[in-house]
């Protein structure tokens, strides 16, 4: 009777010496983990030494894109917060519509670049008064507005000025492309198109006296063709007297 009650406690002393092992166990690899992430984390530790881009720049310049790509860099290849260096990329080089970073083992950083392409320069009804700042229209019709040099403002200043307000830029490209291209049949040139302040659809043609289409608020499309109409028949009488 004796002994089984010595057994018993021995048992239970054992019992508890390996759970007490076990939690100890479990402690310790916490806490060598704790410290390797940590370790691994600092920023003085697997540096990155190499940029990569992949890109095909035509109007953002690669000097200044890799410039701002090494002022971000501020850890090693496990720390380094490769969504808040796109993020950076993204909010210091307006030409740039998307940017992909990926970490190439052992010290590169791949930045692959996608610029906007521009299709018309881009003036909002909203904030006229500020129209010495240059803005851009992209093929997607998003507004950007990307420091230019002097040769490219001279480049730029040949595409057509849209106007109308930014939230709806979109749709300001989507109907300005159909009057342009319908114009375009009658090889008259548009030098602006857009809406108004009043939200008024209006076009300025590349003409001798810089003339005018005033095309009103809805079904644009048919007044346009009105105006079609009638300058073919004005024409039509010129050449055939």
């Amino acid at each position: 009777m004796g002994n089984s009650g010595v057994e018993k406690t021995e048992a239970s002393i054992i019992q508890l010496l390996t759970k007490l092992l076990l939690l100890l166990t479990l402690v310790g690899l916490l806490t060598a983990s704790w410290l390797f992430i940590n370790w691994l984390n600092k920023p003085g530790n697997f540096p990155l030494k190499k940029i990569e881009l992949v890109t095909h720049l035509k109007n953002q310049k690669s000097k200044e894109l890799r410039h701002v790509a090494e002022n971000a860099l501020n850890g090693g290849f496990f720390s380094l917060n490769v969504n808040e260096l796109r993020t950076n990329l993204l909010a210091e080089l307006p030409w740039v519509k998307s940017v992909s970073v990926r970490k190439v083992w052992p010290d590169k950083l791949l930045i692959k670049i996608i610029e906007y392409k521009p299709v018309a320069r881009w003036l909002s009804v909203e904030n006229n008064r500020n129209s010495d700042q240059t803005q851009l229209l992209s093929q997607y019709g998003v507004v950007f507005s990307p420091r230019l040099t002097e040769k490219q403002r001279l480049k730029f200043a040949q595409m057509a000025l849209l106007t109308g307000t930014n939230n709806n830029a979109q749709r300001v490209l989507t109907n300005c492309a159909q009057l342009i291209n319908k114009l375009k049949q009658l090889g008259l040139a548009v030098k602006q198109c857009g809406m108004n302040e009043r939200r008024s659809w209006m076009l300025k043609l590349m003409h001798d006296n810089e003339m005018n289409i005033k095309l009103g608020k809805e079904k644009i499309m048919h007044q346009l063709e009105r105006f079609i109409e009638v300058f073919s028949g004005q024409l039509k009488h010129y050449l055939d007297s």
